[in-house]
């Protein structure tokens, strides 16, 4: 996968240049030029506005194009890669970098401002940059990568999408455990990266298309709502409340399960004891623990339900088997 990102300018051409061809960050080979030398690129630049006398304004553009940590790649691929990309922008010089001291391998495209065929000056559209992601990311299908949507669109959800949020319901219905969870979505091919220190959960299909929860447009399939799920024994929960549920009645969803759960929370975090004590007479004493651990406070006046069948029996025939 490569996220493209247009840098704002906070340097000048010198400036930007001694930046990405540092040593500390790359080597001689990973180095180069589109249309021009990238050792005298600088002075290749500034020759074509002063030939188109336009030297006033912005000097140059500055793109990152930033690979996944975890895809199969080495830095002369994505240096090869790099290229390619700058030669999508037709007619102007670009310098290509790619860095090598951080966890993610990443080219730095330094291009021109000024057309070196044409003199027009570079603009760029919504759409036109739109385009220009997905071309990124049609050579990183070409080179067996994973790779984004260049643009996610809630009123246009696409067919893999559409399956990948029902198997992660099935998983949810299924599951227990955050773990239980990642091993189903393997099984089915997909890959879950659920990271404490990420603020998404990011799917990869098996088509290898790549994808954050906050993308999938739905607010049951978001890192809080499943961590308050999975913590709270939504699988249980979910089971407990299609038990209860009258014949001919809609049975309860995952979607159903996760805003209960969120329902209490929201209870519990605000003191409204009614509506807490309203919601617990409908969990387990295992749910109840849970949510004992989680901080939370009980009513012991209030009378809970049980899903264990020798515990119900010894709840209200506990003097009988005494005797």
């Amino acid at each position: 996968m490569a996220n493209i990102k247009f840098i704002a300018v906070s340097r000048s051409l010198s400036g930007i240049l001694d930046y990405v061809t540092n040593r500390e960050k790359t080597v001689e080979r990973l180095i180069s030029g589109v249309n021009c030398m990238a050792q005298t690129a600088q002075d290749e630049f500034e020759a074509v506005k002063k030939q188109f006398r336009k030297t006033d304004g912005r000097s140059y553009y500055h793109i990152v194009q930033a690979f996944a940590p975890d895809d199969p790649l080495d830095f002369d691929t994505a240096h090869e890669i790099g290229l390619k990309f700058a030669e999508y922008f037709k007619g102007y010089q670009c310098v290509v970098v790619t860095h090598m001291n951080t966890a993610h391998i990443h080219n730095h495209i330094i291009m021109n401002s000024v057309n070196f065929k044409n003199g027009q000056k570079f603009h760029q559209s919504a759409r036109e940059m739109q385009q220009a992601k997905e071309y990124s990311n049609q050579l990183c299908r070409e080179y067996g990568l994973s790779f984004t949507e260049s643009k996610a669109d809630p009123f246009h959800i696409p067919a893999w999408k559409k399956r990948l949020c029902r198997t992660i319901k099935e998983a949810m219905e299924n599951c227990a455990t955050r773990e239980e969870f990642i091993a189903f979505m393997a099984e089915y091919g997909y890959k879950v990266r659920w990271e404490p220190n990420l603020k998404y959960i990011t799917y990869t299909t098996p088509e290898n298309v790549r994808c954050r929860d906050n993308k999938l447009f739905d607010q049951t399939l978001l890192r809080s709502s499943m961590e308050a799920y999975f913590d709270m024994g939504g699988c249980e929960y979910l089971e407990s409340r299609i038990d209860a549920t009258e014949y001919g009645e809609l049975l309860p969803t995952v979607d159903d399960a996760v805003c209960g759960l969120i329902s209490i929370l929201d209870a519990m975090n605000t003191g409204d004891n009614d509506r807490f004590h309203l919601e617990t007479l409908h969990h387990s004493k295992q749910e109840i623990r849970r949510i004992l651990e989680r901080g939370g406070k009980i009513d012991r006046t209030v009378e809970y339900a049980v899903d264990d069948e020798e515990e119900e029996y010894e709840q209200y025939h506990g003097f009988s088997m005494r005797m």
